[in-house]
């Protein structure tokens, strides 16, 4: 979580290649040492995501999502936040793929 945590600072300060760096590298980890249906991992899926949509790269963005969806959906309770945010995230990307059409 730590290379999550300075993810989310760059993030906030907008500085969005260097939070890539970090949430992948948080990504990585949590992919080495944990469940493939961790809801972490979700979480790092979802933020690079997040990151890849701020630089206007919405198929990697919609690609990242789509996999913290599948984990997602198997590790929490139908009715999470974390559920909805993703799916509400997702529709931005194809809000903004139809308005440039």
């Amino acid at each position: 979580m730590f290379y999550n945590n300075i993810g989310i600072i760059y993030d906030e300060e907008k500085k969005y290649f260097e939070a890539l760096d970090f949430y992948e590298k948080s990504l990585a980890i949590d992919n080495k040492h944990l469940p493939a249906d961790h809801p972490n991992l979700g979480t790092s899926y979802n933020n690079v995501g997040i990151v890849h949509y701020c630089l206007d790269h919405y198929d990697l963005a919609l690609d990242h999502y789509n996999r913290s969806l599948k984990i997602r959906l198997k590790s929490l309770p139908a009715q999470h936040p974390d559920i909805s945010m993703t799916y509400e995230n997702m529709g931005l990307v194809y809000e903004y793929k139809v308005e440039m059409g």
